[in-house]
Parts: C-alpha cells; structure tokens; sequence
C-alpha cells in the first residue's frame, strides 16, 4: 500500500517553501502538486524525483484540481485500487511518521475513507473545527451571522476513533478505489462545500468517514469566505444552496473522471 499526496497551489509556492513540508514528504511518498495559477516556483521541490508539479490549466476549482491529480497518479505514476489518495491543503503540516500510522490503520481497520485530528497550533492544544455533521440551513445561517456553529463536533470529547459525517477538505484520505467510485470531487463546486458533498455521498454508499482523533497535524488556516461582497463569500454562498437543494440526488457528479473509466 503506497500513499500519494495530491496538493493544489493557488500562488502558494512562498509558504510551501517555507515550511518545508512536502519537501520532506517527497522523500517517501510521491507528491502531486498542481499550480493553479501561473508564477508558482517550484523549481527546488522539482528536484525530487518523488515531486511531480503540474504548471498547467489555471483557475480551475479545488475539486477539479484534485481530480487531476489523481488521473497523474493512475495514469503516470501506477497508482492501484488499494493505495493511498490523500488530499492535502498547502497550509497543513505533518510528519512522515504521522503518515505512515494512518496508512498502518486505515489498512488494519480496512477503512477506505478517513481523516484526521488538525490543530491551529505547534503545541497542538487549539483544535481546528474540521470534523461536523451534515448541515441544515439554518446552522449555515446562524454561521454566517457569527453565532456558533451546531454543526461542528466537540473533539475535547472524542477520544476514540469513530464515524464522522464530514471533515474539511484540507486533508482526506481515501482509497483509490474508494475515490474513483465516488467519481472524485464534484466539479460543479468550485470553491466549498465539495468536501460536505464528497463526504455525504460516500456515506449514502455505506462508506462513512473514520475520523483517528489521535493522528494529527498542523493546519495554519486561512479563511477567506467571510469578507462582504468578496468572490470567496459567494462561492462559499452559491455551495451552500447547491448542496443544500442537491444533497438528496445520488446522480453521478460531474467529473473528469467520469470520462477516464
């Protein structure tokens, strides 16, 4: 079981340099990343015979991003049913050990869908509110308005791994197969809400998302959707009311996979 990490860049070289994450994840896993604008300079990763950057196809949608990178993996880099499909945001950090455990689990559980435990800082004590249950409107509302958000699990009290209805898509992993059955991400989402879809979807077809409370990683987050009258506001709006009027419709997705067997 191999794992591979699919990384979308929207002008993000700076902070992936600086971190140097996906540096040292190239030594033992292969790396996808797709530039989704030009300028990005990757030219230092591009050493690694484990970094693959694909510097092509601009202002596509994170979803779409994704899903491109999984056809490379397929297609170029042989990847099987069984291996590792992680999706992976620029701004997250973890360990090759921590890597290496969730592959060790998710194999032993036979689990083809899971996430993991991300915080919002290096002590690892400020979760990030990454695992929720399927919204209603009105939780989207009274989020919108800065109230707090029902939908969003209390980790404090989740000490075991268990199902979860969704987590953000800044880092999912999933099987392969797994991916390709659910037709990767919906790319009518460009921007949110495609991890809520992805998650419902794979749970309708009786495969719901693990969540290992105890494998972590670092996540520095920055969320853009809440400026009044920014595009980030409404992509975030228009994916709401798409899920929302859609989530109950178990059609195929829209998807370049769809046309790639």
């Amino acid at each position: 079981m191999s794992i591979y990490i699919s990384v979308v860049s929207h002008g993000h070289d700076a902070l992936i340099n600086d971190l140097g994450c996906i540096r040292t994840l190239s030594k033992n896993f292969n790396v996808v990343l797709k530039s989704n604008k030009s300028g990005d300079d990757f030219t230092h990763l591009n050493e690694s015979q484990n970094f693959h950057w694909l510097n092509r196809d601009y202002n596509l949608g994170f979803g779409h991003n994704n899903n491109i990178n999984y056809l490379y993996c397929v297609n170029h880099l042989g990847m099987k049913d069984d291996d590792i499909f992680i999706v992976f945001n620029p701004d997250v950090s973890m360990s090759i050990d921590d890597f290496e455990r969730l592959s060790l689990s998710m194999n032993n559980d036979k689990v083809e869908f899971a996430c993991i435990n991300l915080f919002k800082d290096e002590n690892y004590t400020i979760y990030d509110n990454s695992v929720r249950q399927f919204p209603v409107f009105s939780q989207f509302i009274k989020s919108f308005l800065g109230f707090k958000n029902e939908a969003v699990l209390d980790k404090d009290v989740i000490k075991e791994k268990v199902n979860v209805d969704w987590a953000a898509g800044s880092f999912l992993a999933f099987s392969a197969k797994r991916y390709r059955e659910l037709n990767g991400f919906d790319e009518k989402y460009f921007m949110y809400c495609e991890d809520i879809d992805i998650c419902y979807r794979s749970n309708k077809q009786g495969y719901p998302l693990l969540y290992y409370p105890d494998i972590k990683a670092l996540h520095y987050a920055k969320h853009q959707n809440r400026k009044l009258f920014s595009k980030h506001l409404y992509w975030h709006i228009s994916s709401v009311f798409r899920f929302l009027l859609t989530k109950e419709s178990l059609t195929k997705p829209s998807s370049i996979l769809s046309n790639n067997g």
